[in-house]
């Protein structure tokens, strides 16, 4: 059995803080975790002082990294080659994210997350959890980004073959509730245990609503995408906001929401409904210049992302160990980011009986070292050290 202590670090997890701590992995699993000093173990140890383990960053939406996208890069090796790449960032767990396209191009993509899942080991890098269809049944009108040639009206028979094709792995899917055939396909992927969140949508209060009662429990990157807040017609924002089962999406890199309406978000929903996601594209960790998303043409300035053609937001750079900083730049505690930036998103995609997202005995050692000043020291995937600075 492969042993590893990691010692003399501060360790958070939804349990409390260890200010002097260690934890304990066989065989890429946590088997203890306490206050300094750590008897019984003839392992290999790791001593981290002035250190902290946090649990590592899990990543719902994603479409990509350093010149590789989902939609476009679905072979197996480009898949596992972006495990690597994420992982410089904490990241220990994602889900690959699509934009909108072609029926056949989504099933390239099912097969190529499915055959990358069946070749990952934690060597290569952080996780695959599945993947994230953000689309194609959206509402035209709100398309943003998303490419109007290839937003269609929705299809349970569409979804069941990327199903089958992904191997039973389509973890989210984010739609828009109140376009045809919405009702019966939240359903259906209520049903097919596959999370359906709410996006890209102009849906009404009470469509948001009825939409929550059939099966909506998530809100793609929320008010990016939704119908806009008024005081006499609040939208589907506001009825996800208030719904306590919803979880929430938020882009925490501040452009994409103003700081006080991201302030506004966590502070009324709390960080045990507030996903931190990224919405990186292609572009992340590379220079600004023109970039696709899909088939759209991306320029990027000083790392914010526009639609060439109309100046829309289209994804982001962002990156979540800088998510993770900009959340405690607001006031928040590291505890607090640590259970938007890993607890809560697992969480939200129905992994709480996976046992990842935390640090507990029996959990996954999916574990990131930060720096005092929250930098990325180490990255850890099932006790394997994927990445160190």
């Amino acid at each position: 059995m492969k042993e590893l202590v990691l010692r003399h670090l501060k360790v958070v997890s939804s349990t409390g803080v260890i200010e002097d701590g260690y934890i304990r992995i066989k065989d890429g699993i946590i088997v203890e975790l306490g206050h300094e000093p750590v008897a019984g173990f003839g392992g290999e140890e790791i001593i981290q002082r002035g250190c902290t383990a946090v649990p590592g960053f899990i990543d719902t939406h994603t479409h990509g990294i350093m010149g590789l996208d989902i939609t476009f890069d679905p072979e197996a090796d480009r898949l596992l080659e972006m495990c690597r790449h994420y992982a410089k960032h904490g990241v220990t767990a994602f889900l690959p994210t699509t934009v909108s396209s072609s029926h056949d191009n989504i099933i390239k993509v099912c097969r190529g997350v499915r055959e990358a899942m069946m070749k990952w080991m934690p060597q290569v890098g952080s996780r695959i959890l599945g993947l994230h269809l953000e689309g194609p049944y959206l509402n035209p009108d709100m398309a943003g980004a998303q490419n109007p040639k290839y937003i269609r009206e929705p299809s349970i028979r569409e979804l069941k073959e990327y199903i089958n094709v992904s191997g039973n792995n389509i973890r989210q899917i984010t739609i828009a509730p109140e376009v045809k055939g919405a009702c019966e396909l939240i359903r259906f992927a209520k049903y097919m245990n596959v999370t359906v969140s709410a996006g890209h949508t102009n849906a009404s209060y009470d469509e948001g609503l009825k939409s929550i009662k059939l099966g909506v429990s998530k809100a793609t990157h929320i008010f990016n995408g939704m119908t806009k807040f008024h005081h006499r017609e609040p939208g589907i924002a506001l009825a996800l906001l208030q719904s306590p089962s919803i979880y929430l999406e938020v882009i925490a890199d501040l452009i994409h929401l103003h700081p006080a309406v991201t302030k506004m978000v966590t502070d009324y929903a709390s960080p045990a409904r507030t996903v931190l996601i990224t919405d990186s594209i292609v572009a992340t960790d590379m220079p600004d210049g023109a970039y696709q998303l899909g088939e759209l043409k991306v320029i990027v300035q000083q790392g914010i992302c526009k639609l060439a053609e109309t100046g829309v937001l289209a994804g982001s750079t962002l990156t979540m160990d800088k998510a993770v900083m900009n959340t405690i730049k607001l006031g928040y505690s590291l505890k607090d980011a640590v259970m938007m930036s890993s607890i809560t998103p697992a969480e939200s995609i129905g992994l709480s009986g996976l046992r990842i997202g935390d640090l507990q005995p029996g959990y996954l050692a999916d574990i990131v070292i930060l720096s005092e000043d929250y930098g990325v020291v180490k990255t850890i995937v099932g006790g394997e050290v994927v990445y160190e600075k």
